[in-house]
């Protein structure tokens, strides 16, 4: 596994751990956070299997056969914005079920990024591929986008944790009977 790899794997599974945290304590999100955790879950497993671009080496001596790989620009372009339409749709319809809950608003956004960086990155129109693999520093671009995504969704969770807005044990008992 590659430094790439490795970076995507950690992001996504530290991901899922803390969704899956998070939603051990939330009563009426708890779906929601378990979903969220899933599809990191996922997301860390896609990227050791590399199933996208299995999936897409595959795809390509069909449309050879076909003829069709040729002109595949025109459909590959049609794809990723369809994706894009669709991740947005599906994003914009989740975040106005759980609008009132503004962590869970950041985690399904960086859910919605990483999945549609996944899906654009299988489609792999050439041009988009020259930016997401093109070298940033120890990473390629697209390991960078992987663990932005996932941050966002980490920090989210932090956010929703219970333990984050309850003050240390014994400091409402201190403050109320003015020993402090």
């Amino acid at each position: 596994m590659d430094a790439n790899a490795a970076a995507g794997v950690s992001a996504f599974a530290a991901g899922a751990a803390t969704c899956f945290r998070v939603s051990l304590r939330r009563g009426r999100s708890a779906a929601l956070w378990r979903t969220l955790a899933v599809l990191h879950a996922a997301c860390a497993l896609e990227v050791v299997l590399n199933l996208r671009y299995r999936f897409r080496n595959a795809l390509i001596p069909l449309l050879q056969e076909r003829g069709w790989y040729a002109s595949r620009t025109v459909w590959q372009g049609a794809s990723i914005v369809a994706a894009l339409v669709v991740g947005t749709a599906v994003a914009a319809w989740l975040w106005r079920r759980h609008r009132h809950e503004g962590a869970a608003l950041g985690a399904i956004a960086g859910t919605a990024l990483a999945l549609m960086i996944m899906v654009v990155e299988m489609i792999s129109l050439h041009r988009i591929d020259e930016v997401m693999y093109a070298q940033a520093g120890p990473l390629v671009a697209v390991a960078w986008a992987w663990t932005g995504a996932a941050a966002i969704v980490i920090a989210s969770a932090l956010a929703a944790s219970p333990h984050r807005s309850r003050p240390p044990a014994g400091t409402r008992a201190r403050a109320a009977g003015g020993d402090g």
